[in-house]
This record gives C-alpha cells, structure tokens and sequence, in this order.
C-alpha cells in the first residue's frame, strides 16, 4: 500500500484488502515459494483454455482499476481478475481460480483461507461493478491438481457486500490515520540520526551522498570501495535515514553470516530507540524443538501458534524492550512463550525499519520473506554488501539437480511399506528414475557428462502426479503423528518442485546437463546467466545499493546482475589510506598453472616460510583449492610461525578458535593457510596488528569443469567475453578481495604478495587495482621478497 499526503490518494491492491491481521498457523505450506512459481500456473493456464474452447468471448487476467471515495482520501483499488464472462446481456460471472487436492484438502466454505478467497473474489466483483457492469455474480472455483475436477462455489455480491468492501478501505485508512504519530517519530529521527562513527571520512561522505541519492530517486547504485573505506556506515547511515523518512524498510543483505556483524552494530550505534532493527537467523538455528518439524501437529513450539501469540502479546513486548531484536533474544523470549522462535522472528521482519539477512531471503524464491516478494519490494531499499557474491549465488538458486541416488534409495525404502500410499509414491519415483535413465542413454560407458533437451513437459507430467499424492502423504502423517527428523519424501518433494519451477522460466540463459557418475545419474538445470532470474528484484525494490571493493569492469557488473541501465548509477572510490602503508610485491619466479604446480610446490613452500620468517605478526596464505594448499602445507619447512590450516569441514567451533588463535598470536606469530574466496579470504575483519601479510597464491580462476565451460561458451556466444565472465573476473576478484582484508585503518600496516608470473601477463595484470602501480604492475616485481618484507616492517620499528 501506498499513501500520498499531498494528493491524498492511497494505493491498494485487491489482495492487500482481502487479507486480514493476524498470526497464521504454522504448516508445511509455509515457505513454499517454488511451487508458487509452478503448479498453481500450470492448473490455472489449463482451465482458462478450458473456458476458452467453451466461449470465445471468455475474458482472462484482466486487469482493473477503480479510484474510490473514502472521506476526504480517494482509494486506487488495483487487481488482476483470473477471469470473467458476459453470460447473458448485462450479466457477468466473475471467476477466481484456487488449486487444491480435494481428495485430501476438500473444500471448506469455512476458516481463514475461504474467507481471504471470498473477500479477494467480491472485490473483484466490486471493481467491475465500478467499471460500469451492474450485474454481477462471483464464483470461487477450486480445481483439483490430480484429477482437474473443479468445484465451483456461488458467492454472492449485494449491496452489504459493496459496503463492506468500502468499509475495508476505511479501516485501512484509519490505521494509517492512526499511525501517523509513529510516522512522524521516525522523520525526526531522520533528520537527527547520528553517523555511527566520530564523523564520516572524505570517501565516505561522496557514498553518503550518493547512496542518499539513489534512494531518494528510486535507482540502482553500483558502488565500488575499497575494503576498510567504511562502506557499511556510509551506505546504511542515509539509507535508513531516506527510510524512515519514506516509511520503507532496509534490507542489508550478505553472503556470508560473519558479514553481518558489522551492518548489525552500526545499526545499533545509530538507534536512540527511535526505531527497531533486526538480524534474521537460520531457521535450522532458529528451532527450540527437538527436531526440526514445521508443522503444529509435530511441534508444541508450533501448536495454537496465533492463539498463543495474540495472548501473549510477545511482538508488542520485544518492540518496547528491545530497539535491536538479536536472535539469541528473540529466541529465548519466544521460547519462554513456546512459540516458534523463527516465526517470531519473520513477524518481527515484517515490522522492523532495517533487517540484516543472507541474500537468500530475498533472491531464492523457496526462503523469500512474504513482504520481500513481487509487488511488496517496492516498500524496501535493498543494500547487497559484497555484491560480487551475488551472480554465482544466483546462478546456484537457480540450477537445481535430481540425483538417482537419493530417488532411489527412497524408492527402496517406500518398496518395504504396505498400502497404496506407499506404492503409489514409489510409482512416481520410477517415473522419475525411469526419466533420469532415458536422459543419460546416448552417453558413452562409464562416467560422463553431455548437454541434453530439458524434459519440461515430463516434469509437469510427473509433477502434476506426484503433488496429489504428496497430499494424501501429508495427511497420514497427520493421521498418524509420524514425526521425522529428516524426511527424504519431503526431500524428493521439494527437490521436484524446484527443478519444476525452474523449467518453467527455462531459456537460452539455462542449459540441461545429465551427467553418469560412480553413485549414479544426475539431470541438473545449469543456469548461465542469472541476470533475467535477478531482474525482477531489482525492478520492483525502490531502490538497491550493491557494494563491493571488485565491481569492475561496472558495465559488465550491471549487465549480468540485470540492472536496468538507464536507472543505474556507479561509483568507484579511491583507498582512504596513505599508499605507504602497504607494500605490494609480484613473485614471477613461479607459474602456478595447473600443469606447472605440481613441480612448483616446494619453491612456493620456501618461498612462504621465508616471507614469513622475514617479520613479526600473522600472515594469511590463500590458495586456489584445498588440494594445492595441502601438497604446499606437507613441503613447508619450520617456521617460527604456528602454521593452521583451514579444511572443507571445519566445524563452526574450529572456525572460531582459528580467528582466536589469530587474536592471541604466540610470540612467532600465526601463519593461516585458507582457500580465496573462502571465510577467512572474504568477511572477516582483520583490525589492527591481527595480520601483518596476505600472500595469494594464483590467480584463483575457478577450476575448469564442464558446466565452467558453458559457462564460457554461452558469454564468448553473446559477447566474445567467454574467458572474462567465467574465469578471470571471478578469479581476480578473489584476489582483490583477499588483498583487502589487510589495511582497514589509518594506522594499519602490512604486505600484500602475489605469487605467480601470470599477474604479469595479460588479462590478469589489467585487473589489479589502479592504485597499487604507478605506470605498469611491473614496478611490483620483486626478486628478493624476504628482504624487502623485512626493510618494510623495519621502517616503523620504534628505535
């Protein structure tokens, strides 16, 4: 909804006015954006070409509008009608379409959802009366997904009707009249919100003012900064002011949690208790249950949740309490009430003025936040911190795979349990197992990998099949209160509808692989290109900020993030640091090449140990992958240095004690080994004296597979720019990355060494920073890096 003080007219759309306030019940359903984006699209497409082949005058999706009187406001009531048809000269029947399984579901002319179904059709009904149809009928129709039998049901429209649909809109301006208060604490406290720091630097002041520009607008900023120049501050700070001002939420969005730290504490360092803030957990995290179970016949957290939550009163209690709703609070005072703590922590999003939150609840439409989809963005400013994250963040939402070895080990399992139920499953499974075995007969023996036809109108088949039965499952676990920690049907369940969904928007951005391997089959949707999946984000948000120290080359940047150009802007800023601080140096003595590294293990081994005996304090060595760092790690010869190690499975504790080690150095100091692009290369803040020395090793182009390869393919198609999209920027933005992570303050200091000939050599040279050379990347050569380390550090040695 929006609101115009100035011309007095307030926005609404027919399902905003259909909905009413309060707590939903917690079920299966919730979070089940992937099938939205599928099946009920298929089922509706189907009955109206029904219609259609019935009546040719049947008219469907139709958009209406109708400007209402209310007081001294007028209501801009908007919507999209599945479909309508003059019966008989004067007479129209209105129709809105619902899927559903009446076998398992039914239809109840009863409870909340019939009656948000009902107030959804007769506003429909309303509109076309306003537009002049003075006869009108409604009618809600159910279509079973499984056997497409419909059900329709007579609503009636009358004169109470059209009153309380009036009514509906004065309330909503009541509540808004009523509001006005809060409103207006949250514009002074725009006009006096404090910068988080004693004041902003020279290069954050340019971002301020063109964060607080892009927002005032409505446009898309691309913002490149160097690490440590403070973007977090300076993008939040007139963000959150713009937003409260507009009445639009923030959302600051990571990809990694260690991330969010820093967007969370400058939110809290600018709140006088003027407004609310939230960081949003994991729902695995999230879960005071003993098993994750979402539904209230599983979870006493989830029984009589909106019963519980009204008598409660425990949103009104944490927004009176708490400015800053932290996880560990809002778990604990929900589970105090025995409600679920994540859906008090989704209720809470919803109300907040800035949230802090992983892309996924925004970008994967199965997480997506309810008030963070479709037309709802346009009530939110996004701000995507390491935004360089986001196009292979997308492109793996958006490629989902089936694997015969999970279909099949659930087929086995369903084969050994009696009744139709059961066997009817195991049936779909064969299906989809007999299609994964069709999908990979023209491959040679052995393991292999080829290109094949998306098999989009099997999947609907199969789907369609499969979701009734899904159904009936749902309803004898029900019956039986059969509760399963890990459920590999509703495992199956949502890999099938994600891989349905996706098929439904494939292009020539997507490409299907199947690939035989030792465990069996694998049939994967590749997405290529994600900047048509990304699109509607960004053209629907009121305004986005995409920050990162690597977004160059920027038009490269906007293209494949699928920014509208002429609603983009960018900005690229200069380190705020004095260039004497750091010391960066190119190894040439090594190629690093795939071929070459094996021979090349011991000298970059030696090489390491005698930097990093060269000085006091910790150093951080990252390497392209966790085999190369490995075969260095088993060649290096003592140092003075503790050497650590990262692995592909640390546990979350091992994580920590790494950073505290790093904290807490012995006197020869810490020597890190870790993968670029990884935690401790990207997201961690390494302040003050925690690290003297970043050496890269490689430039870190992603290993070349053949999906990599399409990847390649598709860009050199499209253009020519194959090698550059994906390897060399993904790769060199690593690097920079990793470098950043050394100097995040004025009186920082250290070495930035990068070890391989190829940083020389074209492309790669060309992607270094612009501020590290003066007229060519090989004033950086050096021939004697130990020394050069140690002449460094002894320059600021107090004598």
């Amino acid at each position: 909804m929006r609101f115009d003080e100035t011309s007095k007219v307030f926005e609404v759309s027919v399902r905003e006015l259909a909905e009413e306030e309060g707590f939903r019940r917690v079920g299966f359903d919730r979070g089940d954006g992937w099938r939205r984006l599928g099946l009920g699209t298929q089922v509706h497409s189907r009955v109206v070409a029904l219609r259609r082949d019935r009546h040719t005058s049947y008219r469907a999706e139709v958009h209406v509008q109708a400007r209402v009187p209310v007081e001294d406001w007028t209501a801009l009531l908007t919507g999209r009608l599945d479909g309508c048809l003059e019966r008989e000269s004067g007479r129209w029947l209105i129709e809105e379409f619902k899927s559903t399984n009446l076998t398992v579901d039914g239809v109840r002319p009863s409870g909340y959802s019939f009656e948000r179904d009902r107030r959804q059709l007769l506003a429909y009904c309303y509109l076309w009366k306003r537009l002049g149809h003075l006869r009108v009928s409604g009618a809600l129709v159910y279509v079973d997904i499984e056997t497409r039998e419909e059900v329709s049901i007579d609503c009636l429209y009358d004169e109470e009707t059209e009153r309380d649909v009036e009514r509906r809109l004065g309330r909503l301006l009541a509540i808004w009249r009523a509001q006005e208060k809060i409103r207006e604490r949250k514009r002074r406290a725009a006009e006096r919100l404090p910068f988080p720091h004693t004041a902003p630097r020279p290069v954050q002041e340019r971002l301020i003012e063109a964060v607080a520009t892009a927002v005032r607008q409505g446009e898309n900023l691309l913002a490149e900064a160097p690490t440590g120049s403070g973007k977090t501050a300076a993008a939040l700070h007139p963000a959150l002011a713009e937003g409260l001002r507009q009445g639009k939420q923030v959302v600051f969005l990571t990809s990694k949690t260690l991330q969010q730290k820093m967007a969370v504490s400058t939110l809290v360092a600018m709140n006088e208790r003027a407004f609310t803030t939230l960081q949003i957990r994991a729902k695995e995290k999230m879960c005071a249950n003993d098993r994750i179970l979402c539904h209230e016949d599983f979870c006493r957290f989830a029984r009589g949740y909106p019963e519980k939550m009204a008598r409660s009163n425990i949103l009104g209690r944490l927004r009176d309490t708490y400015p800053h709703h932290d996880p560990d609070t809002v778990f604990e005072e929900a589970r105090r009430e025995e409600v679920c703590p994540f859906e008090v922590q989704l209720e809470l999003a919803q109300r907040a003025d800035a949230i802090v939150a992983d892309y996924n609840y925004v970008f994967e439409p199965g997480v997506a936040l309810r008030h963070l989809a479709g037309e709802e963005l346009s009530k939110a400013v996004l701000i995507v911190d390491e935004a360089h994250n986001l196009p292979d963040r997308a492109r793996q939402i958006f490629s989902p795979e089936l694997l015969e070895e999970d279909l099949r080990a659930l087929a086995n399992r369903l084969a050994l349990q009696p009744g139709d139920l059961f066997a009817n499953l195991a049936r779909s499974l064969d299906d989809l197992l007999a299609l994964l075995e069709r999908a990979a007969e023209e491959l040679p023996e052995g393991e292999a990998i080829a290109e094949t036809a998306p098999p989009i109108e099997e999947i609907q088949t199969l789907r369609a099949e499969w979701e009734p039965r899904f159904a009936r499952y749902l309803d004898w676990k029900r019956e039986t209160r059969l509760a399963l920690v890990d459920d590999p049907v509703l495992d199956a369940h949502f890999a099938l509808q994600r891989f349905g969904a996706v098929l439904g928007f494939f292009g020539p951005d997507f490409t299907c692989v199947v690939e035989r391997r030792a465990s069996g089959v694998r049939l994967a949707i590749v997405c290529l290109d994600p900047a048509r999946s990304l699109a509607p984000v960004f053209r629907q948000a009121s305004a986005s900020v995409l920050m990162s120290a690597t977004l160059t080359p920027p038009e490269a940047v906007r293209r494949v993030l699928g920014l509208e150009p002429d609603r983009t802007a960018s900005l690229s800023l200069p380190p705020p640091f004095p260039p004497e601080n750091r010391k960066v140096m190119i190894l040439p003595h090594v190629r690093t090449t795939f071929t070459a590294r094996e021979r090349n293990y011991g000298r970059i081994a030696r090489l390491i140990a005698d930097m990093s005996d060269a000085h006091a304090g910790n150093d951080l060595v990252l390497f392209p992958s966790y085999r190369f760092l490995s075969e260095v790690a088993a060649k290096m010869p003592p140092t003075r240095s503790r050497l650590l190690v990262q692995r592909s499975d640390l546990s979350d504790f091992e994580r920590q004690q790494i950073l505290t080690a790093l904290s807490a150095p012995p006197d020869g100091g810490v020597l890190l080994f870790a993968v670029s692009g990884g935690m401790y290369a990207e997201g961690v803040d390494y302040p003050g004296e925690l690290l003297s020395g970043v050496f890269v090793v490689s430039p870190a182009l992603p290993q070349v597979s053949f999906e990599r390869e399409l990847l390649r393919r598709y860009f050199d198609e499209k253009e020519e720019a194959g090698f550059d999209y994906a390897y060399l920027q993904p790769g060199m933005t690593r690097v920079v990355q990793a470098a950043g992570r050394l100097i995040r303050s004025e009186t920082d200091r250290g070495v930035i060494a990068l070890i391989c000939r190829r940083f020389l050599e074209e492309p790669y040279a060309s992607r270094l920073p612009r501020d590290w050379y003066g007229e060519t990347p090989a004033e950086l050569v050096s021939n004697r890096p130990a020394e050069e380390i140690r002449e460094f550090f002894e320059r600021y040695e107090p004598r």
